[in-house]
């Protein structure tokens, strides 16, 4: 079974403060549009309490997305706060990189995600992410793993 392990990125508040436990779920991935090829790699936020991922418009425009074209499906997602947060669908293939950003280790075949044009980070849900892996946070030793 595969395994990898990432850092756990510790959280400055805008204060300059931070906290013995405040820690960003971030880990490399690498996001292609399968029909131009072009991909971009980042890091997104594992986020256990999103049902699906949510990528910024400036990802889709990276890679040959046009966020509004022609015939590009959209609907209205609720947000933090119960904001409503119009996003627009795209396929993608989402790979997971080696910690070392190096090799992918994971792919999920093409997927849909909503693109939002607010341009929050990438975040990474349950239904066609988190779900094919086994996830582990562990901050006592302030490490991420993905089994799968």
């Amino acid at each position: 079974m595969p395994k990898y392990s990432y850092p756990l990125v510790k959280y400055t508040f805008a204060d300059g403060t931070s906290d013995e436990f405040a820690f960003h779920t971030l880990i490399p991935v690498k996001i292609t549009n399968p029909e131009t090829g072009e991909s971009v790699r980042i890091t997104g936020l594992v986020d256990t309490g999103a049902d699906s991922c949510l990528f910024p418009a400036d990802v889709a425009e990276l890679t040959g997305h046009d966020l509004k074209g022609d015939g590009v499906k959209s609907s209205i997602n609720v947000g933090i706060e119960q904001t409503n947060v119009v996003v627009y669908k795209h396929t993608f293939i989402l790979e997971l990189l080696s910690p070392d950003y190096t090799d992918v280790v994971w792919s999920s075949g093409e997927i849909e995600v909503d693109c939002a044009e607010s341009n929050p980070p990438v975040l990474l849900g349950a239904i066609d992410f988190l779900g094919y892996f086994r996830l582990t946070v562990d901050y006592v030793n302030e490490e991420l793993t993905l089994e799968w």
